[in-house]
């Protein structure tokens, strides 16, 4: 079976892009699917192109393939040209489908991944093209994203757009797949589509590349190393946006500080906060604080292996029913994975973060609440303390493994 999955942003992890679709292809072609991945040659993380050519076919293994369109860039996320950056892409999906159809063969079933709608139209126009089933993937939701976190009024042009795109495609779809813990309570409970047509499948970990590249410690950047030396740590990947809470985990820093508690912060990403969190740190001589750049994705797991501590939050200031749904966080995955503790400034009750004893959840935007968490983490004896890592890594095993997850994937897909 060939089965294409078109996905705005995804890419090879050696491209710092998100792996979700690297592992489920891979995953799947171990089962006997030919995958291709249909994807911009434009990375929304670095900002600039993979390849200058127009098409990049790249070749992860015979059953897999990646397919790098080109598309328009942009400078920013918040820039208006990412707007034209999406059409694009639905654009050069479109226009290359018989090319790459010619070159890795057609389609027997579409996966159209919403990063942003636009690729669920350009799913469903190859899929119609070649006659090929057609499953709906929910990386974000679209408009409630707007209309939850953001407070745009549903009867706004853009919040009509998003729902009428989203109406057809989740009509036309023969499943939806939403990778957020609780988008079945959006998608079932208040569009009203049958259970049965949509599935929940989260962030899938390759346990096997996980474990060997946490061996490259000594791989790291040499400032972070030096900094963190035998230090106890409390680490942060990912976007520097406000809603990532980074400025509550500096406060915390600089409170503990304060309180004399020798725990180190690191953070390694990017985003349009990086250089106030800069001058934060220089500002307020907050001096167990390294705020570095983004690091290879392939790193990343030998960092989170050092640390005691990982931080996450996830909330719009101010507003109780921001990401009510949950969001989908490769991060948590990689955190829980990590065998350390976590702490997680959430609006949502109950979250799975504290219901599986992976770690603490606080309340957002409470720098104080973030420092005294750390603090009795700090405190406990190591022994409780790595309670928390145990169960995170079990609650992954037991349901976050490639393996377990390609399972449900083809149970959708069928043979």
């Amino acid at each position: 079976m060939n089965v294409w999955i078109i996905d705005h942003y995804s890419s090879e992890p050696k491209y710092g892009g998100i792996s979700r679709q690297y592992d489920f292809a891979t995953g799947l072609s171990e089962r006997g699917y030919n995958v291709v991945v249909v994807s911009s040659a434009f990375s929304h993380f670095l900002h600039e192109y993979i390849t200058d050519d127009g098409i990049l076919i790249s070749e992860i293994c015979p059953k897999v393939h990646y397919a790098y369109l080109h598309t328009s860039s942009y400078e920013t996320n918040k820039s208006p040209k990412r707007v034209l950056n999406m059409l694009s892409f639905k654009k050069a999906v479109e226009k290359n489908a018989l090319f790459l159809s010619q070159k890795l063969g057609k389609p027997d079933v579409v996966v159209g991944c919403s990063i942003h709608p636009f690729t669920w139209l350009a799913a469903y126009h190859v899929a119609s093209k070649f006659g090929s089933r057609f499953i709906a993937e929910v990386r974000d939701l679209w408009p409630a994203t707007q209309i939850y976190n953001h407070g745009m009024s549903p009867h706004h042009p853009v919040a009509l757009l998003w729902g009428t795109i989203e109406k057809k495609t989740f009509d036309r779809a023969e499943k939806i797949i939403y990778s957020m813990s609780r988008g079945d309570k959006y998608i079932c409970d208040i569009l009203g589509y049958p259970r049965e047509k949509a599935i929940w499948i989260d962030q899938p970990m390759n346990c096997e590349r996980f474990d060997k590249n946490a061996l490259r410690y000594g791989e790291l950047p040499e400032a972070i190393r030096s900094f963190i030396g035998d230090s106890f740590l409390c680490v942060f990947t990912g976007y520097y946006m406000e809603y990532e809470g980074v400025y509550e985990m500096l406060k915390a820093a600089k409170i503990l500080k304060g309180r004399n508690i020798p725990v180190r912060f690191v953070f390694v990403g990017s985003g349009k906060e990086e250089q106030g969190m800069r001058s934060y740190v220089k500002d307020n001589y907050v001096d167990n604080v390294y705020v570095g750049g983004r690091i290879s994705k392939e790193l990343v797991p030998a960092l989170l292996g050092r640390a005691q501590i990982c931080l996450a939050h996830l909330a719009v200031r101010g507003n109780p029913n921001s990401y009510k749904f949950d969001a989908s966080k490769n991060k948590l995955t990689e955190y829980m994975y990590s065998d350390s503790c976590i702490i997680y400034g959430t609006y949502i009750e109950n979250h799975y973060v504290q219901t599986s004893g992976a770690g603490l959840t606080i309340e957002p935007y409470n720098a104080a609440a973030f420092a005294d968490a750390i603090e009795k983490v700090y405190r406990m004896p190591e022994e409780e303390r790595r309670k928390y890592g145990l169960n995170a890594r079990e609650h992954v095993l037991e349901n976050n493994t490639l393996e377990k997850l390609t399972d449900k994937y083809i149970s959708i897909l069928g043979k």
